[in-house]
């Protein structure tokens, strides 16, 4: 995936909020101040380009509408932080939020059952 930018990314939030719609559709949803509509117009052609959205046209409308999932676009975000702010070290990235208390017991409980889960699927392989 190609990088975007926090105003790319506002946009795409947008049409994930709505699943479709028009440029006037994609500004009713973005917060104020809002950007005047050729400013949105324009970052949805660039969205496009990178290959985040399509549209269909209908008559003069196109309506744009996300190809990449908010899943699909979390995972790459995180998967990019993990290499270049943690070395790749997934051990380094979780003692970076059990060691600053951002973690309640309550998710340490549920992350270490996810890990043993994982853990005895991967030795039953």
């Amino acid at each position: 995936m190609k990088e975007i930018t926090k105003a790319q990314e506002e946009i795409l939030k947008a049409l994930w909020q709505i699943n479709n719609g028009a440029v006037s559709d994609v500004l009713d949803v973005l917060k104020e101040p809002k950007p005047a509509y050729n400013t949105v117009a324009t970052v949805i052609k660039v969205l496009e380009s990178k290959g985040y959205i399509d549209h269909k046209t209908y008559g003069k409308t196109n309506v744009y509408y996300p190809i990449v999932t908010k899943s699909e676009y979390a995972q790459h975000l995180i998967k990019d932080t993990f290499k270049s702010l943690f070395n790749g070290s997934l051990n380094q990235m979780i003692s970076c939020f059990v060691k600053n208390k951002d973690v309640s017991v309550s998710e340490l409980e549920e992350l270490k059952q996810l890990l043993e889960e994982e853990i005895l699927k991967q030795k039953s392989k």
